[in-house]
């Protein structure tokens, strides 16, 4: 019959009585930690997983999931590069580059800028660009003297769709005067954002025969993109190509080509999720200083139920449900409060700038234009494990505690 009283008396000392206030604050702070640690590691982790998903979406969507340079300046011989390439049944699409740099000279400043020259079929497969055009079309992109620009590089040159922009080769001309470097005047028939702030902010897009002419290239390209049919295998597949293709280029995942960016991303997401733990291991510390706390107070309790039969066991059990209490609900609500912050947290930073009026999430040194958050469940169920793993370690010791308190000695001082 005593073991119905466990939870009703764990509830009963859960809530603290007048002269028991400090008490109640003790757990009140504990609760709160929880909460806070277990929201706010949800929270990170979702952005974390959102910037991982965005980043690496975007960087296959650009780029492709494997490059073939030339070890060299220029890959002559490519249309057999490319049928190499597409006898292989993992292969989905091959597009050809020429990729260099330029300074171009805008209204108001000039820029240094990377010109990527693609051919207008091969553009249909970059949805990220062809499905994000601010300003004029991809309808008039041909010829040698049209280019597409990013929306952060048109805004920060001064130009727009219609505008003519002059633009200067590293490599030099030689004239009769010496050598000048080469330039030469372009029309801009598009502006277009990517989703990545760093790629507007530096890509000029121009079609290949024309990057092949204003860079110097010859009838050669300098890149090679491959879309896989698994992006996750996309380095056991480079180094098959590899092997076909010999030493005369090299062949590269996306994962190798950002690799340091991945590991730095990989390695914040880790220490963020220690570091934010610590507050769950410090709110757990304090449910053990509120339960001795109350095992203080309650020592007349504890030897009233000693005395009518109550055993050790159930000592224990109605302590560390009592500290359970505090575990759980601190849990639950930290579990409610991350979720809604996580799935509406773009709104929160909308509503954070308008209010504050300084920019909190910049694009420049974020890449991104909005704050991204994915929420997985196997993280939420983490994360709720270690609340509650670490809730009951703590009330464990306490318990023990009062149950080993002996009945004449607790009433010995009452």
């Amino acid at each position: 019959m005593l073991n119905n009283f466990i939870p009703i008396v764990s509830l009963r000392y859960f809530s603290a009585k007048k002269n028991e206030k400090f008490v109640s604050i003790i757990s009140g702070i504990s609760l709160a930690g929880i909460m806070i640690g277990v929201a706010a590691l949800i929270i990170v982790m979702s952005v974390m997983n959102g910037f991982h998903i965005e980043l690496t979406s975007n960087i296959i969507g650009l780029n492709g999931d494997i490059s073939v340079t030339p070890m060299g300046k220029v890959i002559e011989s490519y249309d057999e590069l490319i049928q190499k390439t597409r006898n292989h049944k993992f292969v989905k699409k091959v597009t050809p580059l020429v990729v260099g740099q330029a300074l171009a000279l805008g209204a108001g400043t000039n820029s240094g800028v990377i010109i990527k020259g693609i051919n207008a079929v091969d553009l249909k497969t970059k949805g990220e660009i062809l499905g994000n055009v601010l300003e004029g079309s991809f309808s008039d992109y041909d010829g040698a003297n049209v280019v597409a620009v990013g929306s952060e590089l048109a805004r920060v040159l001064g130009i727009s769709a219609g505008s003519k922009v002059k633009l200067i080769a590293p490599s030099l001309l030689p004239t009769a005067f010496g050598s000048m470097p080469r330039a030469k005047d372009f029309t801009v028939v598009a502006i277009f954002t990517s989703g990545r702030y760093d790629y507007d902010a530096a890509v000029m897009l121009m079609p290949v025969a024309a990057a092949q002419i204003f860079l110097s290239m010859g009838q050669g390209i300098n890149l090679l993109e491959i879309n896989t049919d698994n992006q996750e295998k996309a380095k056991q597949y480079a180094q098959i190509l590899q092997k076909e293709f010999g030493f005369s280029v090299q062949a590269k995942s996306w994962m190798q080509d950002n690799q340091q960016f991945l590991s730095a991303l990989e390695v914040e997401r880790v220490a963020m999720f220690v570091i934010l733990s610590l507050i769950i291991l410090v709110a757990a510390f304090n449910i053990v200083s509120s339960l001795f706390m109350v095992v203080k107070d309650k020592t007349k309790d504890i030897a009233i139920l000693k005395t009518i039969g109550a055993s050790t066991k159930q000592i224990m059990l109605i302590f560390i449900f009592n500290g359970m209490m505090i575990g759980a609900i601190g849990t639950f609500l930290g579990v409610i409060f991350g979720l809604l912050f996580s799935y509406n947290i773009e709104n929160i930073r909308q509503f954070l700038e308008k209010l504050s009026g300084a920019r909190i999430f910049d694009p420049a040194i974020y890449f991104l234009y909005s704050l991204p958050s994915v929420v997985r469940i196997s993280d939420v169920v983490i994360i709720t494990s270690i609340a509650l793993v670490l809730s009951f370690l703590a009330t464990i010791y306490p318990a023990y505690k009062a149950s080993a308190l002996s009945p004449i000695e607790a009433m010995r001082y009452e």
